[in-house]
Order: structure tokens, then sequence, then C-alpha cells
């Protein structure tokens, strides 16, 4: 420690002893004095060395005096924070000692050892310690496979008790006895008309057949494991129809034979409609159904609400009505209605089927409906134990036309005679029964799209279409009614609890026990019931198709032909309402898609060239004159129509003068997935335009089913006049380029040194002889390689003659052809500057002529040539920059 006194004032302080022997500046009468090197006490630990001013490097006499409190000022320890390694609390000060917060240890913090991911320990916060897809051990480790896919194997597939016991066995004892009421009110929807009453207990026992057969097996063929299959309102009315008019038809005939043949003729209706819904399954066009606009469709099956509405006016009054059509059977009816009988006979079912309607437009629930139904049901046969008004005890009226409330099979009391059928009235009403076909198709669509947002996954349409074909067939085979998927009771199902086909199996069986026991059950249930619920079904169909089914996607055309439809079908009638609806679907339909076009690019051979690497000159002089080529890539299904506006764009770029003359028309196929059996015509009209104007027309990518067809023809070839057929657009490109370049004189051009052809592109030409000196000449032989696809990219090459092909080595020992380089190109570059293995293989095509660049000859020549290395690298970068420019315009003309 040293000393500074002044002798003037007798100021004394101890100051660091590096100051000693410095001037410093008196803090009380400012006089400079020397300090002087007297320590006092013992050596204090060694201090900081401060920084010396710049006044200290000179002699003492010319330096200026310090200025003592600044230059004794001590440095400031910065002390860090300590951190208890125990419990993570944070230690002002540094210090060692104990952890006010543990009482651990706290050391300092260069003792503490790197912390490692091993000792980071997260399990406290974790809310669950239930195996995670990270952990090894998820899913019980070695039972095989992965436990997601098995989950989703389970979930997709058929799932018994899905959704647990209670639930399923809760939600089937409700849709079963939902099923139950509603294939009893359809039956005597199928024999409202006036002749046909006589059918109804063979009616009832189909009915409840197709609901059996259609709820215990379908579950067994469906991915959604609660759908719920049998007979609906939609194929009821059509059945009321096919029914009716072979009714009219065999007026003459006796009724035993008329009843055997509509009990064949429904049967047969059941296993048509099964075997056309399992063709289209089995040829896998479910999901093309999904194209036709449904709504337009729908017109139709508002129309058909308005027929249950009629039916269930026709059951309950009696009177004759003419069906031809809704507006012919309603004026009809009230030429001949009779306000009180009508008051008795439908009052109560019109008062029941409006507050079935209002109440499940509020709340839509399986179990306040059955509650509904029981409420009603109970009133009903209440009021005609306890009523003594006849009015009063009329509500409680069975269903007519059953003999003590016993139904029939079709087998029973009937002898099934083959030769009493008549099949000739069968079939001549056979239209019904393809209307009940289409109208299954279309609304099984619909409901099972609609069923996939229950489910939550979707499903394979056309495994839906053939299960329900096989459960068709089966019921037609049984005696029973056709059958199809319903939305309402299966999502009623679902929201009951019943997620799993336990359910649906229960609730057929429930209707099983419902046939079986029939005559004790029906005649315990008022009439008003089940006509109400034809009333409620009317009105759900036409609210549902004509009002709510309009969206914000729906389309302005789509809302006016769907009440087009609508009217048709009210004011002509059934059949004529559906085929104009199913018309006019088609022509959208194909209307619609015939928009996308048949052409989804227009490519010209000035901006679209193959993957050939050819001479400067010779790209020059396709970018000039590649308008010769005209290039139209095709897509989709061929019609003749899209045929037709094809040609008539040929003919309008044949046409147009503004342009260089086409020379050759390339079409490529390679996204056509089909053609129209009118095709033929639109190839013959091709033809004909290569002799009008004497353009070569080249087929790219044909599907063998076109090949085939235009060999036949005879005009594939390459004589004048035919269809030339390459395998690719690649191939194709690559020949009228030659051809063009030939008719320039550019396709053999001189032999020329690589020196000569780097000269027009090369950035720096003086240094082009320098270049040649470091790089290695390589004479390759046809058919031997470069390098193969995988090898170790340590060089690069330019092609001073002959062509290579740059070939993908495919698994299986095939081998795809990505381009072809020529004079003038280089290739391998890539390699060089990232060290990654070879991506594909380069094989001589004929014998080459090549020099090569090392990796080490290149790191050579940036240290003692950094100027050549320059002049390569901008080289390199051109090349790839004029490749990149290229790839942006080919991007752009395929996207326009």
């Amino acid at each position: 420690m040293a000393v500074f006194k002044c002798d003037s004032c007798g100021y004394e302080r101890e100051v660091p002893g590096s100051l000693t022997g410095k001037k410093a500046k008196c803090p009380q009468c400012g006089r400079g004095v020397v300090i002087v090197d007297e320590p006092s006490g013992g050596e204090p630990p060694a201090e900081p060395v401060l920084a010396e001013p710049e006044s200290a490097s000179r002699t003492e006499g010319a330096s200026q005096p310090l200025n003592l409190d600044e230059a004794v000022a001590e440095p400031v320890y910065e002390v860090e924070d300590a951190v208890c390694a125990a419990c993570g609390a944070v230690i002002s000060g540094g210090h060692e000692g104990v952890c006010p917060s543990c009482g651990a240890e706290v050391r300092e913090a260069d003792e503490y050892p790197e912390i490692t991911e091993d000792d980071v320990d997260v399990s406290d916060l974790a809310e669950s310690r239930e195996p995670q897809v990270w952990d090894d051990d998820f899913g019980g480790g070695d039972r095989g496979g992965s436990v997601l896919d098995r989950d989703d194997r389970q979930e997709d597939g058929w799932r018994l008790l899905a959704g647990g016991l209670p639930l399923n066995l809760f939600g089937g004892l409700v849709s079963g006895l939902l099923a139950f009421f509603f294939a009893v009110a359809l039956a005597m929807l199928v024999v409202s008309q006036d002749s046909t009453d006589m059918l109804l207990p063979y009616v009832l026992a189909a009915s409840l057949i197709g609901t059996v057969v259609g709820c215990v097996f379908y579950p067994f063929g469906s991915r959604i494991p609660f759908s719920m299959a049998g007979p609906g309102s939609v194929t009821a009315v059509v059945l009321i129809f096919f029914v009716g008019n072979i009714s009219k038809v065999m007026a003459g005939f006796s009724p035993e034979t008329v009843l055997v043949t509509l009990v064949a003729g429904l049967m047969a209706a059941a296993i048509f409609v099964g075997a056309v819904i399992w063709l289209l399954g089995r040829l896998r066009l479910g999901e093309l159904i999904r194209y036709i606009p449904l709504q337009i469709i729908g017109g139709a099956i508002g129309g058909i609400g308005v027929f249950i509405l009629l039916g269930m006016i026709d059951w309950g009054t009696g009177l004759p009505l003419s069906w031809s059509s809704a507006v012919t059977a309603l004026s009809e009816g009230a030429a001949r209605f009779d306000l009180r009988n009508a008051a008795y006979t439908l009052g109560p079912s019109l008062v029941f089927g409006l507050v079935l309607f209002l109440a499940l437009s509020r709340y839509k629930n399986s179990l306040f409906l059955l509650a509904i139904i029981m409420v009603a049901a109970g009133a009903g046969f209440g009021a005609g134990l306890w009523g003594h008004d006849p009015v009063v005890k009329s509500l409680a009226a069975p269903l007519p036309g059953l003999t003590d409330g016993v139904i029939r099979f079709p087998w029973d009391s009937v002898r099934f005679d083959h030769a009493a059928v008549r099949w000739d009235v069968i079939k001549d009403n056979g239209l019904y029964i393809g209307a009940l076909a289409s109208l299954v198709i279309l609304t099984v669509m619909y409901r099972i799209t609609r069923l996939e947002l229950l489910h939550g996954r979707e499903v394979d349409l056309s495994r839906e279409y053939r299960s329900l074909g096989l459960v068709n067939m089966l019921s037609g085979l049984c005696g029973g009614l056709p059958v199809a998927v319903s939305y309402g009771r299966s999502a009623g199902n679902h929201a009951s609890g019943g997620r799993g086909a336990l359910s649906v199996i229960l609730a057929g069986l429930i209707c099983a026990a419902g046939l079986a026991f029939a005559g004790y059950v029906l005649p315990l249930v008022p009439r008003f019931v089940f006509e109400g619920l034809l009333v409620y079904a009317g009105l759900d169909l036409i609210r549902d198709w004509m009002f709510k089914a309009r969206s914000a996607f729906t389309r302005r055309d789509d809302f006016w032909l769907l009440w087009l439809t609508f009217l048709a079908t009210v004011l002509l009638g059934l059949i004529e309402g559906l085929a104009l609806a199913l018309v006019l679907a088609l022509l959208v339909t194909v209307g619609r898609n015939s928009r996308i076009g048949s052409v989804r690019n227009v490519l010209s051979g000035a901006n679209h060239r193959s993957n050939v690497d050819r001479a400067a000159a010779q790209q020059r002089t396709l970018k000039e004159v590649g308008d010769h080529i005209h290039i139209l890539r095709l897509q989709g299904f061929l019609f003749l129509g899209s045929m037709q506006r094809l040609i008539l764009d040929i003919r309008h770029r044949l046409d147009d003068r503004d342009k260089l003359p086409v020379r050759f028309l390339l079409l490529d196929f390679r996204m056509v997935n089909g053609f129209a059996s009118a095709c033929g015509v639109g190839f013959e009209k091709l033809l004909g335009i290569m002799d009008d104007y004497g353009v070569e027309i080249l087929i790219t990518s044909a599907p063998l089913e076109l090949e085939t067809h235009l060999e036949s023809m005879g005009c594939v070839g390459e004589a004048e006049g035919q269809f030339r057929v390459f395998f690719n657009l690649d191939f194709a490109l690559e020949w009228c380029e030659n051809r063009i370049l030939d008719s320039e004189n550019m396709l053999e051009m001189r032999s020329m040194s690589l020196a000569e052809l780097l000269r027009p592109v090369f950035p720096e030409p003086k240094y082009i002889p320098a270049l040649m000196k470091v790089l290695k000449r390589v004479d390759l032989p046809r058919g031997e390689a470069a390098f193969r696809q995988g090898d170790l990219s340590d060089s690069m090459y330019f092609v001073e003659s002959g062509r290579l092909d740059v070939e993908l080595e495919l698994e299986g020992g095939k081998l795809l052809r990505l381009k072809k380089v020529g004079p003038g190109a280089v290739f391998g570059e890539m390699g060089l500057y990232t060290s990654a293995p070879r991506s594909a293989t380069v094989r001589a095509a004929e014998k080459c002529v090549l020099y090569c660049m090392t990796k080490d000859k290149l790191s050579a020549v940036e240290r003692r040539a950094p100027m050549l290395a320059t002049a390569v690298n901008r080289y390199l970068i051109n090349m790839m920059s004029d490749r990149l420019l290229d790839a942006n315009v080919k991007v752009r003309d395929l996207m326009t």
C-alpha cells in the first residue's frame, strides 16, 4: 500500500501501491504531490490492476497530476446470485452457506456440474400417468402393430358394443319400438288406394319383415354400426303406384290371382332393387353418385311428401281418388269430400300429425317421439274403455282391414303357384321398380353422407351399397319390402345411446317380436296414431327438401330447378316428375363437369421443351421457332361434346396468323381417365385436320384402350396422315425438336471443341485456356456410366461430344429417363457443392468425350487462381439461373 501525503495542508490518505511514483492532486488544496511507497500494516490481498491513464506512460515531469479520487476509486465487484441445487431457490449475494428455503448447502456457481436431459424430471407436471404414444411400452409392447392403427381398424370395422352395453340396450329398445310403429304406418300407406286395401295383412307382414331383415343383417356389412335400414316413406309412395296400377290392370282377374301377383311383384321389386344396388357397389361406382346435384332430385322427393298426405287422406276417407297426379286427386277428393265424416275420421289423425310435426321441429329426439306416441296411444285406448260419447270412443278405433288383428305372411294362406303369377303385368309396371331403385340409390347416398358426420369418419359408399343390395335381396326372398337406410331412425338411435351394432340388432328383434305378436299388439293401438305418423312424415319431407335444404351454398339455378321438379311431380305425376328430375340432374352434372374443359394446359414448344440439354445455339433456335410445336395436355373423361370443343380450339390455333404456323400438334392423354363410345367420331375429325392443314398429330401417354382403338381404325403409324404414338410427352417433344433443328440446319452441328462450346456462354472467355489446363479428358464408351445413383459426389463433367441419358433407378430394376445431355452441357455440379450422394445415374447413349473437374482440383484453383474459380462459379450460377427461369416459365404455363 502507498501513501499520499500533502506537505502543504497535511492531508494524508492510503492509496493502492500501483500508484507509487505518480503525481496526484491534493483534494483539499489542489497541490500536486508524488505518491511514495510507505505501506502501513500487513499486505492486503492483491488488488485488481487499474487501467493506467494515458499520462502515466509519459515522463513524470511532463505529466499532469492525477485526480486522486478517480485514481483510487476501487472497482465494483458484481456478485452473482446463487441457485440452490436442491430446490432451485435463488439466493442473492452468491455466498456459500445454507439455503434459507430447504437448508441444503449452497456452492459457488463454478462448482455446479453440467445439467443434462437426464437431470430434468417433469413427472409431477403430468396430469395422467397413463401410457403415452411416445412411451416405449405404450399399448403393452410386443402385442403386434401400432396401437393407433389397431384403434383405427377397430373403429372403422364392425363394432357390436360401441358406447357400452347399457346404452346400446336402451337405444335399441327405443329404436325398435319406433321402427315397429313406422313399419305399420308405411304398410298402411302402400295399400292406401281403394282397390288395394285387401292386401293390408300381407303388406304389414312384408313391411315388418323388411324392417327385421334390414336391422338384423345390415349392420354386419355397414361401416356405420348404428345405422338402421328398413322400408321408408319415399319407397312406400312408389309402391303405392306400383301396387295400385297392378290392381287396376287386373280388375277382371280372380282375387287369388291378383293377390299372388301383387305379393310376387313386391318380392320381385325388393330383389331387383337389391341386385341393382349391389351391382353399383360391386363396380365401385358409389363415389360417382356424390357428383349428382341431389337438390334437383329433392324437388321430386318433396312432391312425394304431398303424395304421402294424399295417401293418408285416401286411407282415412275411403274416397276413390285418382292417383295420376296430386292435383287430379285433390280435385276429385274435394268434389266428394264430406266434411262431417272427415272430421271424425281425419280430425284426430291430422291433429296428432301436426302435434308431432311442431313438437319435433323444436325437440327432435327419439325418446321424446316415442313418449308422444305412447301417450297418444294410451289416451286413445283409454277413450275406448271409458268414453261414453261415440265421437270419443271412435278415437280407439283400430286399423281396419285386419281380421282379429291377424297379419298374414306372403306364403301364409296363399298357394304361391308360379303359374298363377302374371309376370307380364309385373313387367309392364317395371318402370316403377326402376324409379324405386333410382330413389333408393340417391337418397341412401345423401343419408350415408350425413351419417358420416355423426360417425366422425368417412366410409366407403360402394361397400354400403353392396351391403344394402344384399339385404334387399334377402328381404325379397323372405317376402319383405324393399329397404333403404333411414337417417332419422339411425340418428335417433345414435342420440339415444345406441352407438354399436347391438342396438340395431335389438331393434330388429323387437320388430320381430311385434311381427309374431301383432295380433295382440295392433288392436291396442288406435289407427289415428299410425295415420298421424304419416301426416308427420309427409310434412317433414316437404319441409326438409323444399325449405331446409337451401343453404349458403345453394345455387340459384339449383333452387329454381328444385321447385320446377316439385311442381312437375305434383302436377304431372310421380314418374313424370322423377324422370324430369333425373334428366335435369344428369344434364346439370355433365354441363358443370364440361365447364372444367378437357384441355388442362395449352403449351408452346418455345417455352416447354424436352428434357434434353442442348448447345446454346440450339436452345436459342428452339426459343425462336418453338411455336411450330403446339401442345395440349388433356384431362378427365372425354365425351363427344368435349372432343368437339377440343377440335374447335385446335382449328382456332391453326387459323391464327399472328403466330408461327403449327407443324406438330401434341395431344397428351396422361390425365385422361376414360372415353365415351362416340369419341371415335372425334378422332376421325382429327384425321381430317391433318389433311386440311398438313400438320402432324402426335399422341402421347395413350391409354391401352385408346391405342387399341386407333390401331383398329388403322390410323396409327409413320405414314403421312396417321397418328404417331409416343411413350410420353418428353420423347415426343425431343422428336419434334430434332425435326425443327434439322430444318434449321442446327441438328448436326459441326464438331466443336469444348473451348469453342464454352466461349459464347463463359463469363470470362479469356480464362477458358486456363480452365482447359485443369480439366481432365475422359473418353466414355457407349453404355458406360459416368457415375451411378448413390455414388459419392466428388466431380462434375463438361460434355464436348456425344449424348448421355440421366436415369433414375426405381425399385425392381426399372429405369426412368429424366433428361438427356449433349455437347456443351454440364452435369454433376450440384453434388460438387453439396457433397450429397448422386441422385441419378448418367450413362453414355453413344461414345462421348467428357472433361472432368474434381473437387480437389476446384479447391486448388480457388487457392491459386481465384479469378478463374470465380469465373467458373459465375458460369455455373448463370446456367442454373437459366434452368430455374425455364422451370418458372413451365410452371406458369402449367398453372394457367
